[in-house]
C-alpha cells in the first residue's frame, strides 16, 4: 500500500473512530491502566488573556520546557499518548522533567482546570488525527499541531 493509500485509510479510520470511555479525570489513579489517549485540558475558571500572558512570562524565563503558544483559549491544551497516558498527564501537572514540552502547571498557573480524557484503541497514526482534528476544532491557547514526527 503507498503512502498516499495509507494514509487516506487512516483518515477514513479516524473520521468513525469512537473512544472507548470518556471522562473528567479525578485522581491519577484512573489512569493506571490507560495507554492511548488524547486528553483536553481546560481553564475552568478566570481570564483566559491573563492565563495566556504568564505561561509566555514563565517560557520566557526558560526554567522549562514549554509548549508553543497560540491565542488565548480556555481550552488550554490537547495531546495524545500511546505509551501510558498516566506519565504524560503528571508531566503536565509539573511534576516531569523540565526539559520535557508540557503545560507544568504548577509552576506558573493557579486557578482551575480540568482534564477530559478519551481512551482509544486505534493505532498511533489514526489517533494523531484524530488529536489533530480535535485540536484544529478547539483551537487550544497552547501546543503546535501534528505529531512530534512531523
Amino acid at each position: 500500500m503507498s503512502y498516499i493509500d495509507n494514509l487516506i485509510a487512516n483518515c477514513e479510520e479516524a473520521k468513525v473512530a469512537k473512544p472507548m470511555r470518556e471522562f473528567v479525570l479525578d485522581e491519577l489513579s484512573q489512569l493506571d491502566k490507560i495507554k492511548t489517549a488524547i486528553y483536553i485540558i481546560e481553564q475552568v475558571s478566570g481570564d483566559i488573556s491573563e492565563t495566556f500572558n504568564l505561561l509566555s512570562k514563565y517560557k520566557a524565563t526558560k526554567e522549562r520546557a514549554c509548549p508553543a503558544l497560540n491565542s488565548p483559549s480556555k481550552v488550554m491544551y490537547v495531546g495524545s499518548s500511546t505509551t501510558g497516558v498516566k506519565s504524560r498527564i503528571k508531566q503536565h501537572i509539573g511534576d516531569g522533567h523540565k526539559g520535557t514540552y508540557s503545560l507544568h502547571l504548577k509552576h506558573w498557573f493557579n486557578g482551575d482546570y480540568k482534564i477530559t480524557i478519551m481512551e482509544f484503541a486505534q493505532p498511533r497514526d489514526v489517533l494523531q488525527i484524530i488529536e489533530d482534528d480535535i485540536s484544529e476544532r478547539l483551537a487550544p491557547a497552547f501546543g503546535k499541531k501534528g505529531g512530534n514526527n512531523r
